[in-house]
């Protein structure tokens, strides 16, 4: 662990108090406390220098000494994080911060020079393995003095690895550059970035990707067993194998704020200082002081850490992307806004391609090379990014690859959440479901929800899978039922409700942003409509349901249909089991939502209208309903992720064409159409870091290849 301290604003102090230590999270930044428009305090705001330095430190101890190559390629599905205390000077004790520190190997504090004194003794009494280190003294010369020390500290008996370290020079490319000269240290290449790799981002990325591959290759080499004869013979050949069937970790940075939220959070003077940043800027660059710049480069430089943080942890790819085009959000709340009113399925693509265009500036080649190699995608943004279709598709991107969210308003909020580090989960193949039933049984979507619910109590098997259902009409009753069963997933089955700009959950009566729970379960699944809009820049309860302590929650952008939304729930429940009961099928829980996400298109189509429900359960030539043909036949191997909508149609159309039908029902299909309600979810948080298998067992099946 290692912790950068800043001093609290004005105000803000609270030794007095003998509480733990828990981040204070800005909701509506005051003008004179937060940068315009994401909403970084300037206290934490000052932390910035540390928290870049802290990066260039050994994350565990597999960054000291030599590690096999096999390994390093497994600790891609591991996330080896940074662990970062990032906390007020005052609340820098045992009493705030004794629990953080359990398990941990503190050894280094950084701080503002003007704080050293202070946190000298303070850390000294913690148990910190280093001294401080002010910022002044953040240079090169002090990094490697620091790595040998930590060394030594720790594994003295091992040869330490060789290579020079120094700092990163530019901030945005370093999503690309850190994880890769980190990557070099352990290969003995070269470490230093060259003049041209570090200011032009199209050689940098090649140089990562290189290096990917080079990775890639020598971990099958190594695993094959092959001799060092044999290797240096078939690299050539294996590396071309592995550059098409690479993949790699992604995660990318989507700064933009929606133009509804700047009108209510920011007086018009304010907002005159918005303006659209590039994905690059000579301007980003490394320095001590980084944290007195105007507010895009300040807002920059935290988004950029967080991008780049997790990219370390994942030994991964990361990237910057230009802030989201005003246009893109104005077409995406009017999206959002055609469902409140019932969907028309015209509509609805038409609003997809304004979206689309609108947001075209933001594909670059960089970004679709290193999307087509992702095996998921965390996304640090307030856009849903999922929601568009690169260029080449025909599908929205959220059915390509599963993909994470990490909210950036405000953005003191996302450097809490990011550099507090919490480890990966195991589930460890028992899975208790809270299903928290918050609507009246006298609401017809009570009594839908409550029948919906019922059926997935019956998928539950109770050697893998428990489901209970509650009553919890009021905000005690499900503290309550929370505290009574302690589930692993909750789901809240209530009515979304927007109260002004806050997209809030309905529990029985009363519209609810903090639902107070004494110990979150990990993981909240929200069964309610619109609890997670983007277009409008509401804030919603999907966000702050991370700051309560939830790993990972599932929201809706829109309003989505009781019925569907049963199925979809349904559905991964039962491939919840399967994933359970079949180890390897599924490694996360975002890969079991991707995969129910996307194979859910055939349910959209077919649950449109009353014609096509009516048509999914009629025999084909073999006896079998559409449906049944569909799924255990015609649809095995031939669904592509990136066109999951069109080629269902294609396979659908072959069998209605088997009927005498085809040009009826692929008529249907546009008029009147159907909706692919099944992409309007947005999975926010760590759900890549919840495994359906024990950690153990996760990390054993990663090292072993």
């Amino acid at each position: 662990m290692y912790a950068v301290l800043f001093a609290p604003a004005p105000g803000e102090g609270r030794a007095q108090e003998a509480s733990p230590y828990v981040p204070v999270v800005f909701e509506r930044p005051a003008d004179a406390e937060s940068t315009v428009p994401h909403g970084l305090a300037m206290s934490v705001a000052t932390a910035l220098p540390g928290l870049w330095y802290c990066l260039h430190l050994p994350a565990t101890l597999l960054d000291l000494v030599d590690t096999p190559i096999q390994q390093l390629k497994a600790a891609q599905h591991l996330f080896l994080d940074h662990h970062i205390l990032m906390v007020p000077i005052d609340l820098f004790d045992a009493d705030r911060i004794g629990d953080l520190l359990q398990g941990r190997h503190p050894v280094l504090a950084v701080c503002p020079d003007e704080l050293l004194d202070e946190t000298r003794e303070r850390s000294s009494s913690l148990g910190f393995a280093l001294p401080p280190t002010p910022y002044s003294q953040m240079n090169d010369t002090t990094l490697a003095a620091q790595w040998r020390a930590i060394q030594q500290h720790y594994v003295p008996e091992l040869s330490a690895l060789t290579g020079e370290l120094s700092l990163t020079h530019r901030l945005d490319l370093a999503p690309l550059t850190l994880p890769h000269r980190r990557l070099a240290r352990q290969m003995g290449w070269p470490t230093v970035e060259s003049t041209v790799q570090d200011t032009d981002s199209g050689r940098a990325f090649a140089q990562a990707l290189e290096g990917q591959v080079h990775l890639a290759t020598l971990a099958r080499l190594e695993r094959e067993g092959a001799s060092h004869e044999d290797a240096e013979r078939r690299f050539p050949k294996t590396a071309g194998e592995e550059a098409v069937r690479l993949k790699v970790p992604l995660a990318l940075g989507l700064p933009g704020t929606a133009p509804a939220y700047a009108r209510n959070a920011y007086e018009s003077q304010l907002r005159q200082r918005l303006e659209p940043q590039p994905a690059v800027s000579p301007d980003d660059t490394w320095s001590i002081t980084l944290h007195d710049r105007p507010d895009h480069l300040v807002e920059r430089a935290a988004v950029e850490f967080a991008v780049t943080h997790q990219a370390i942890a994942s030994s991964g790819l990361g990237l910057m992307l230009p802030t989201v085009p005003r246009e893109a959000f104005l077409a995406l709340a009017d999206l959002e806004r055609h469902f409140i009113d019932g969907p028309k399925s015209a509509t609805i693509r038409r609003l997809l391609t304004r979206l689309n265009d609108a947001a075209r500036p933001l594909w670059s080649d960089e970004l679709r090379a290193a999307i087509e190699r992702a095996p998921t995608l965390t996304v640090f943004s307030d856009f849903p990014l999922g929601l568009l279709t690169m260029p080449g598709d025909t599908s929205p991107l959220c059915a390509r690859l599963p993909v994470a969210y990490r909210p950036l308003q405000p953005l003191t909020r996302t450097l809490q959440l990011q550099t507090a580090t919490r480890p990966p989960l195991g589930l460890n193949n028992r899975i208790k479901v809270l299903i928290a039933e918050c609507i009246p049984v006298s609401d017809r979507i009570g009594r839908l929800s409550r029948e919906g619910w019922r059926q997935a109590r019956q998928t539950a098997t109770p050697d893998a899978l428990t489901v209970v259902q509650a009553e919890t009409l009021t905000l005690d009753a499900l503290q309550g039922a929370v505290a009574e069963h302690g589930p692993d997933i909750l789901v809240l089955s209530a009515h979304g409700t927007m109260v002004g700009n806050l997209a809030a959950l309905q529990v029985g009566d009363a519209p609810c942003l903090f639902l107070g729970i004494d110990h979150m379960p990990p993981v909240v699944m929200l069964s309610a409509c619109h609890v997670a809009p983007r277009g409008s820049g509401a804030v919603a309860i999907t966000d702050l349901l991370l700051r309560e302590g939830a790993l990972a929650v599932l929201g809706t952008q829109v309003p989505v249909d009781v019925r569907h939304n049963a199925t979809l729930m349904n559905r991964f429940l039962i491939y919840l089991v399967e994933g359970i009961a079949k180890p390897g099928q599924f490694a996360t829980l975002l890969d079991v939502w991707h995969h129910v996400q996307t194979s859910n298109a055939v349910n959209d189509i077919l649950t449109a209208t009353p014609k096509l429900r009516k048509w999914a359960v009629s025999p084909t030539p073999t006896g079998r309903p559409v449906i049944e043909e569909f799924m255990t036949t015609r649809a095995t191997g031939r669904i592509r992720r990136a066109h999951v909508y069109e080629d269902t149609e294609q396979i659908l159309g072959e069998i209605a064409d088997d009927q005498g039908r085809g040009p009826l029902i692929r008529n249907w299909f546009r008029s009147p159409g159907y909706i692919p309600e099944s992409l309007f979810y947005v999975f926010a948080g760590r759900p890549d870091r919840i495994f359906l298998s024990s950690l153990r067992h996760h990390t054993e099946r990663a090292f072993a290849g």
